[in-house]
């Protein structure tokens, strides 16, 4: 539990870590939301997927939360993929933004596992 507004949860499947993020993120508990994913991600990890699919708002801070995540990621040669339904406003937010021109955007779980790990076999980008 993040706050009475967010909720994170992660799953290690290898060198994959998934996180799931329930509710919203805005000002309020974005610093509470960044600081719950960071701790949750093992440095032994090669690939983190942050999967959407039950978060219901995010706000500029959230945005911006996803940015510094990309960045801090990659300065220790991790990738990032982001999970958001196809014609959920969270993924609307997303695309209007540009946010999938800095971190890979996939409509399903499913896919973003299937592509991080044909990505680690292939050696990865």
């Amino acid at each position: 539990m993040v706050s009475e507004l967010a909720r994170v949860e992660a799953e290690q499947r290898g060198n994959l870590c998934v996180i799931r993020l329930h509710g919203e993120v805005d000002i309020s508990n974005d610093k509470e939301v960044l600081s719950a994913i960071e701790m949750a991600v093992p440095h032994s990890a090669v690939r983190l997927i942050v999967d959407l699919t039950n978060t219901t708002y995010l706000d500029s801070a959230g945005l911006a939360l996803f940015i510094r995540l990309a960045e801090r990621l990659q300065a220790r040669r991790q990738q990032m993929l982001i999970v958001s339904p196809r014609g959920s406003p969270v993924r609307t937010v997303l695309e209007i933004t540009g946010l999938p021109s800095v971190v890979p955007l996939e409509a399903r779980l499913e896919d973003a596992v299937r592509e991080s790990e044909q990505g680690t076999r292939d050696g990865g980008t």
